[in-house]
Formats: C-alpha cells, sequence, structure tokens
C-alpha cells in the first residue's frame, strides 16, 4: 500500500510541476519581442560556409586569431545571411582588442538581427563562446 501512495504523490508532483509558464506566447507569423518572427526559423549553416566556420571556431580555441578571422571572413562571404561569421569575427575583434575590426563588424549584424547586435555589443567573449562549445565537451555553465 505505501509503494501505491509513493507513485500516486510522484504522478501528483509530476502533473503539477509541468504545468506551464505564465511568459506570453508569441502566435505563429508575429514578430517576437527580439525582432524574429516566431515561424521564422533559418536553416543550419551548411557546405563549405560550415567548413570554414567550424575551422575559424578551431583556430580561435588555438588563439590563432589571424587565421580564424580569415576562415570567419571567407565564411561570411559564403553564407552572407548567417550570424554565426560574423559572431565569429566579432570574437576575434575582442579577443584581439581590435575597435576597428568590431566598428567594421557590428553595422553588419545590426542589418541582419538588431536584437543580436544590441546583445552581443554588451556580451563577453566567455558568453558567447559558452553558448559554441567545443564537439563532444559537455554543456555546463560557467559561474
Amino acid at each position: 500500500m505505501s509503494l501505491l501512495r509513493f507513485y500516486c504523490i510522484v504522478a501528483a508532483a509530476v502533473i503539477l510541476g509541468c504545468g506551464g509558464t505564465d511568459a506570453p506566447k508569441t502566435p505563429l507569423g508575429e514578430k517576437a519581442s527580439e525582432g524574429i518572427a516566431a515561424n521564422d526559423v533559418r536553416p543550419p549553416i551548411t557546405g563549405e560556409a560550415r567548413l570554414a566556420l567550424d575551422s575559424g571556431n578551431m583556430l580561435f580555441r588555438a588563439k590563432a586569431y589571424d587565421k580564424a578571422l580569415s576562415q570567419y571572413r571567407r565564411s561570411a562571404q559564403l553564407a552572407p545571411a548567417e550570424l554565426a561569421p560574423l559572431l565569429g569575427i566579432m570574437m576575434v575583434a575582442e579577443a584581439t582588442k581590435d575597435a576597428k575590426l568590431s566598428e567594421e563588424t557590428l553595422p553588419r549584424i545590426r542589418k541582419l538581427d538588431p536584437a543580436v547586435a544590441r546583445s552581443s555589443a554588451q556580451m563577453p567573449h566567455s558568453k558567447i563562446i559558452e553558448g559554441h562549445p567545443r564537439p563532444g565537451a559537455s554543456r555546463t555553465p560557467r559561474t
């Protein structure tokens, strides 16, 4: 009998815990507060642009910033509508303290997505790179 009671309590906790959220929902087709329509999902970057982006990320982690910048620029040229290569360029700009590079790249980001431009301008590199873990690495948040 106590085992049955235990399962009932666990079931009740699960049901109550999955009650949802009071956050406002954005209907499909309408712009969310971040400026992206709820059904405006971009396909992932592919092909040579993806290879260049991945190479840039590996080179950035190895602190080969000039080579990483070259790969990010190549990826941005191959996929001009993608934010990821431009954010990679911004990471290099921050790591090398290159204000001119940052000033050149930020308008391109702002053109693609103004909300990202505002947030990335205020986001430290450690937070940006945290969102792009190394393949095979576990995702543990930094404190």
